[in-house]
């Protein structure tokens, strides 16, 4: 039932969001549901495609990958998104981005 009323529930967003007059507004939701729709999808995609496998087929290997993207990575991103939506954190972040960067050139040279 969640996956069909998800799809549905975006519909309904995605109208909303276009039907917006504000640019800037439009490009925040647009944001904020994308990254929330990347993280459903990761997490629905996963377990779809875990249960259509053929049972003699899918490799335990295979599963218990599986189930640790959809137990503990889904649910990890979505603190990182929403985290890195405030400017101080994409500021630090590229801050470290750049001296990581700078460290590398260094030990090249």
């Amino acid at each position: 039932m969640p996956l069909i009323l998800i799809p549905i529930s975006y519909g309904y967003i995605a109208k909303a969001v276009l039907n917006m007059q504000s640019k800037a507004g439009r490009k925040k939701a647009m944001n904020t549901c994308g990254s929330h729709l990347t993280v459903v999808s990761i997490f629905y995609g996963t377990l779809i495609y875990m249960y259509l496998q053929p049972g003699n087929r899918a490799s335990k290997d295979q599963g218990k990958f599986l189930a640790l993207i959809y137990s503990i990575f889904t649910p990890s991103l979505n603190p990182l998104i929403y985290t890195l939506r405030n400017r101080d954190m994409k500021d630090a972040l590229k801050k470290l981005m750049r001296f990581c960067h700078r460290f590398a050139e260094v030990r090249r040279n």
